[in-house]
């Protein structure tokens, strides 16, 4: 993830102010709003933070530390591993920022250091379908929860009402660079190594049942973005007029992500 934040941020890198001002541009309503319950607190449509006080939590792919600081405050023993040393740092200095405290280390999502059975909430928001071995990946998830523990993860939606422009993108996208144009979500220099993978509902649920998982719920959600591929200045004032029950309504049925949760089966 590119963190893309447009004008550089006026506050001190690593300060409080500088993680609250990266979450607003990066984590704006408009992106994690149907992740969240009537209180607000993103992702609290599938994590129930309220349960999480002395509980045992790893997130896989921690990238800015978002997440990571809501379960540290929500009172989890927190641990984040991220292929790279930017997530490592940044999370690292975003958890001190905010006086908490989490094991944040490298780590490589299919070879994971951590024992078996030894995590209460495993979460992976956005990152197991760039790996090389998703179904390495997903079994290292797996191995790592404890009997009866709950998985929360996101994929991409293969159905979504934003595939055929991603698709389009993708195909388009070196022409576009060379001619000077570049779109949001697509600004990447080169495309070389970049893995990105989409799921129907059934595939994901087979793959889930596979790795030993159970009482699977999967939820389509997207982003107010998806709702017209169009640059940032043109589309949000239009999106923001439309009302939100028809946004929500559209994005709960075709959007672009897959929000999954489950929970490992118990020791028989």
């Amino acid at each position: 993830m590119s963190y893309d934040v447009g004008e550089p941020i006026a506050a001190p890198p690593g300060s409080p102010d500088y993680f609250r001002e990266l979450d607003s541009r990066v984590f704006d309503p408009r992106v994690l709003r149907l992740t969240a319950r009537p209180d607000g607190r993103p992702f609290s449509r599938f994590v129930d933070f309220d349960s999480l006080r002395g509980k045992r939590v790893l997130e896989v792919g921690c990238g800015s530390g978002f997440a990571v600081q809501l379960f540290a405050e929500a009172g989890a023993e927190t641990t984040a591993r991220d292929l790279t040393d930017w997530a490592v740092e940044t999370t690292s200095a975003r958890i001190a920022a905010f006086d908490l405290f989490a094991d944040v280390a490298l780590g490589d999502g299919e070879h994971l250091d951590l024992p078996d059975a030894s995590f209460d909430l495993v979460f992976s928001w956005g990152v197991i379908h760039h790996s090389s071995d998703m179904g390495q990946a997903l079994q290292e998830l797996t191995r790592v929860l404890r009997p009866g523990g709950t998985l929360v993860l996101m994929v991409y939606n293969r159905r979504s009402l934003f595939y055929g422009v991603y698709k389009a993108l993708q195909n388009l996208q070196p022409l576009a660079q060379r001619l000077g144009f570049h779109f949001e979500g697509a600004r990447t220099g080169s495309v070389e190594g970049l893995i990105v993978r989409h799921f129907t509902i059934r595939e994901l649920q087979a793959m889930l049942v596979g790795a030993g998982l159970v009482d699977i719920r999967i939820q389509p959600y997207g982003q107010d973005s998806e709702l017209l591929p169009l640059p940032r200045k043109v589309r949000v004032p239009v999106t923001d007029a439309v009302p939100r029950r028809w946004k929500d309504w559209t994005l709960d049925r075709v959007g672009h992500q897959l929000a999954v949760t489950a929970h490992k089966r118990p020791a028989s």
